[in-house]
């Protein structure tokens, strides 16, 4: 008895023909996500480009004028800028101050230094305490430059800021300032 090849060829050219309609069906339904890489304007002539996957926390963490709010698998993240006139380790400490009443208890860990919109000088602190507002993972990063304050306040869930955090760095060195 002969081997027949039409048939495998058949099977074949079926599960092909099969796999390409299932790449063109999920790139049909995939997500169309209009804010992706989309710069917004936090205020004062900041931008802030949201990393692929970041969309607007807004309704769920209000952070008033002139700052944004964006969120990610977890976790938020807010830019604010105000007019300042001090340093980093000023504007550092203020902030620090304002956020140590929303925890039962404050640990800050030593500030390091850090760079924001490329080149632009700035200081970067982790901090954690138990609170109903924060998550167990919490990061501040400040920058002055030009008279402005830049204040980006980080927060998620143990163990989802750090897997966040090469998104947060690309936001921080994109971050557009006025010069």
């Amino acid at each position: 008895m002969r081997a027949s090849w039409r048939a495998p060829l058949t099977v074949v050219t079926a599960m092909f023909g099969w796999l390409f309609l299932v790449f063109v069906l999920a790139a049909l339904a995939a997500p169309n996500d209009p804010n992706v890489e989309v710069p917004i304007e936090v205020g004062k002539g900041v931008i802030v480009t949201p990393a692929d996957g970041w969309y607007s926390a807004s309704g769920v963490w209000d952070v008033g004028p002139d700052a944004i709010s964006l969120q990610s698998s977890g976790v938020y993240v807010a830019f604010m800028v105000e007019d300042y006139g001090g340093t980093n380790d000023e504007l550092l400490a203020e902030m620090l101050e304002t956020l140590e009443p929303d925890f039962e208890s404050f640990r800050v860990l030593p500030a390091a230094a850090t760079t924001v919109a490329g080149d632009i000088p700035g200081l970067v602190a982790l901090f954690s305490g138990a609170s109903k507002e924060w998550g167990a993972e919490n990061e501040i990063v400040v920058a002055t430059h030009g008279g402005l304050g830049v204040i980006m306040l980080a927060t998620g869930p143990a163990g989802q800021l750090s897997r966040m955090q090469a998104d947060l760095d690309t936001m921080l060195d994109d971050l557009v300032l006025p010069r």
